[in-house]
Formats: structure tokens, sequence, C-alpha cells
């Protein structure tokens, strides 16, 4: 069953309540579990900044300031922005020119896409044009909401849209966790409020713990293969 937000909202407090719970728990381990790393001398090269930071938190967090005031600053950097941030840092190469094209000019004007297809690309392109409003929603991090809820929600779960990604350990748990949250009766969030969902948790959550929408996430993030882990161990096959 697919819901959405204005409708369902006040059930999001048990999920909002979850995450809090693990983020308060996990976020002071973030600088040494996020270890995304990039070539800071592409970076330099192509855009001739310098990215400062003691551990690749610290630097992604220089990476995304960079990108915002370069986003604002040079309207046409845009499209190369966005090449880097989805193509180069990213690693996903699949998109066609006419397609980022579609996601600089959406993001350009204030607006995500309507639906989540290629979530995983344009919120990397809007988490670029300023991170302090948007964040990347990729398999990692909608795997991890999902076991979030499996392991440790008490009252109505919510489905986040299954992701193609690349990481075998994930790729092996999807199928069982749609079975369970299918005879679990979760509430699929229809696909139009997904972003805007996840966006208003991570805002909620990081307002009360007085950190960025973006440390929320890049936590999600890191502890994928550990939610995988855990699955496995709660729910063996």
């Amino acid at each position: 069953m697919a819901a959405s937000l204005n409708t369902w909202s006040p059930l999001m407090q048990s999920l909002e309540k979850t995450l809090l719970s693990y983020a308060t728990q996990h976020l002071p381990s973030l600088p040494q579990i996020y270890t995304w790393k990039f070539d800071t001398a592409l970076v330099r090269h192509s855009f001739e900044w310098e990215i400062g930071g003691s551990n690749w938190y610290e630097k992604t967090h220089a990476l995304k300031r960079h990108a915002s005031r370069k986003w604002g600053s040079s309207p046409e950097q845009r499209m190369a922005l966005a090449d880097y941030a989805v193509r180069v840092w990213g690693g996903v190469k699949r998109n066609a020119p006419a397609t980022m094209q579609g996601y600089v000019q959406t993001v350009s004007q204030g607006q995500v896409p309507s639906n989540h297809k290629g979530i995983a690309s344009w919120s990397k392109v809007a988490a670029f044009s300023n991170p302090n409003e948007h964040a990347i929603f990729d398999a990692r991090v909608s795997f991890s909401l999902n076991v979030l809820q499996m392991l440790h929600g008490d009252e109505q779960r919510w489905w986040f849209p299954h992701l193609a990604g690349q990481n075998p350990q994930l790729k092996a748990c999807w199928p069982r966790l749609k079975t369970l949250a299918r005879q679990q009766r979760w509430l699929r969030i229809a696909t139009t409020d997904v972003y805007s969902t996840y966006i208003g948790l991570l805002v909620n959550v990081s307002r009360k713990l007085d950190v960025e929408i973006g440390d929320v996430e890049m936590l999600l993030f890191s502890k994928a293969e550990d939610f995988a882990s855990a699955f496995n161990e709660a729910y063996p096959t």
C-alpha cells in the first residue's frame, strides 16, 4: 500500500524516534567510519579548490561547501559540478547528457524531480548545490533506513524504495527484506513523497542533535554493511 505523508505524517514519529536513538549512539564515531574517498588532486585541477580536513568526513564536508558556493556564484559551471558529483565522485556513469541537463535545470529552479526515479543521481546534484537543504539518497541509505526499522522499529514501519546498488552484501539481503516487509504490512511511501519524507526525517533528527542533515545521511551510508550483517543475524536464511 502506498501512502502519502500528508495523510500519514503522525505515523512517521516512530521512525524519527528510532533514527534519533540510533544516530545519538553512533554519530560520535562518524569521522572514523565514513571512508568514501575522492581524488583531491583532481578536484584541485578541475575546480582550483583546496580540500582541507584530517579525515574523509571533514574532506567531504569541505568538498560540498566548495561546490555549493560555486553553484551559486557560477551558474555556467553547474553542469560540470553535477557531472563531477554524480559520475566522478559518486561513480554513477549511466546517465545520458540530456538526463543530467534536466537534473541541473530542475535543481537550478529550486526544485527536485517529481518522483524518485533517478534519485541516487539527482539527489547528489541537489546535495552538492545546497548541502544545508538537500542530502543524498542512494541504495545504501535506503537499505539502512529499512533495516533500521526492521531491527529497532516498534510501531508502523515505512518502506523506502529498493534502489539498484553495487554492494553484493546488500544485494543478497534485499529480496528477504522485501518479503518480510510485505508480510508485516509495511506502508510503502508514494514515489512522489520519497525524497520529501527522507529530508523531513533528516531535518527533524539533525535539529535535535544539532548536526547537519548530511551527517545523518553519511551515518546511514556508512552503516549499510553493518546493517546487512545485523539483518542476516536476526533473520538467517
